[in-house]
């Protein structure tokens, strides 16, 4: 898949983030700190302002309809309406019922372990897990860890965090933000937030590294000695390739 290496037309841009600001901002899930700087944004620049208004009218319109049109489709419907036979009855039923089941059971709360939210000071911060795993924090950091049966999220809210995974560990570990996570289960790797920017570098072993929606995920798979930046609003970039070794050079 090509990704886009440049910088982004002014207006293309402004779009691109107000469509990410209202689909944040609907979703329920907004920190305290988003909307501040949601705020932040809108006041930077009056063409943000007018992207989201944009957004925001034809969402609202989208959802209106005249009443006159309503009444039409609904006349229309009644005219042509077909029964349906007790077996198509049963069958959707029945598919009801298994859309349901699936609902309820990927919704289902998982059993947290462990949860943790660490803040660095002036000093660097070591976490140790029960498998081997260290994690540590760099001067004025923060994350929020979760530990469940089968594997580690770790949410990076600012700053820096390397990983030092065991050989290889029993769970998945996934470093990620709102917009980007690396995802392994053995080597060594460090994550750095930067406002929109993140950048991830690997030590040793591999780490897989994705970002965007699920309709356009980007995917890339790491090793030593690669690293690879992803914006908030651009997405991921060019995979940096590992530096050749003296011996290699000759």
């Amino acid at each position: 898949m090509t990704t886009y290496q440049g910088e982004l037309p002014e207006h293309t841009q402004a779009h691109a983030q107000a469509a990410y600001w209202f689909t944040r901002l609907n979703s329920g899930e907004a920190t305290a700190a988003e909307l501040r700087e949601f705020e932040d944004w809108r006041r930077d620049n009056p063409e943000n302002e007018r992207s989201y208004r944009y957004i925001c009218y034809f969402c609202d319109a989208s959802l209106d309809a005249p009443e006159h049109e309503i009444r039409r489709l609904l006349a229309d419907s009644d005219e042509k309406t077909v029964l349906l036979k007790p077996y198509h009855r049963g069958l959707l039923a029945g598919l009801l019922v298994l859309a349901l089941g699936l609902t309820v059971f990927f919704s289902w709360p998982e059993r947290v372990l462990r949860q943790d939210h660490l803040v660095s000071g002036t000093q660097m911060l070591e976490q140790r897990f029960p498998d081997g795993s260290v994690l540590q924090l760099s001067p004025d950091s923060e994350i929020d860890v979760r530990e469940y049966d089968d594997r580690l999220n770790v949410q990076l809210l600012r700053g820096q965090v390397l990983l030092l995974l065991s050989d290889p560990t029993q769970k998945n570990v996934t470093v990620f933000t709102s917009f980007a996570q690396a995802r392994s289960n053995k080597g060594q790797f460090t994550a750095f937030l930067d406002s929109n920017q993140m950048k991830f570098v690997v030590d040793t072993g591999s780490v897989e590294v994705s970002s965007g929606t699920w309709w356009r995920r980007q995917t890339r798979v790491l090793i030593p000695g690669q690293h690879i930046d992803v914006d908030r609003w651009s997405g991921m970039k060019r995979v940096q390739p590992a530096p050749v070794s003296p011996n290699e050079a000759d």
